[in-house]
């Protein structure tokens, strides 16, 4: 019987601390997209590329996004 019970806490405890453990999701409040700028070319460029987003969000207030992007130039070889 102490098994048992013992092996039902530890199993509550485990979902318990897994819900704990995930990281909170919050998504973007945009309104208005101003512009987008990516450092380089991306149609020229390969590989990863720093990227600006301004934009308002929904109480009108400007915001940056700085994120990155993946450049789309074929390279031959």
């Amino acid at each position: 019987m102490k098994y048992v019970m013992f092996a039902a806490l530890s199993l509550a405890s485990v979902f318990a601390s897994a819900q704990d453990a995930t990281p909170a999701r919050k998504g973007l409040d945009i309104a208005k997209v101003i512009s987008i700028k990516p450092a380089q070319d991306p149609a020229t460029t390969s590989g990863i590329i720093d990227s600006k987003m301004v934009y308002l969000d929904s109480a009108g207030v400007t915001r940056t996004l700085d994120y990155t992007i993946l450049g789309n130039a074929q390279q031959n070889g």
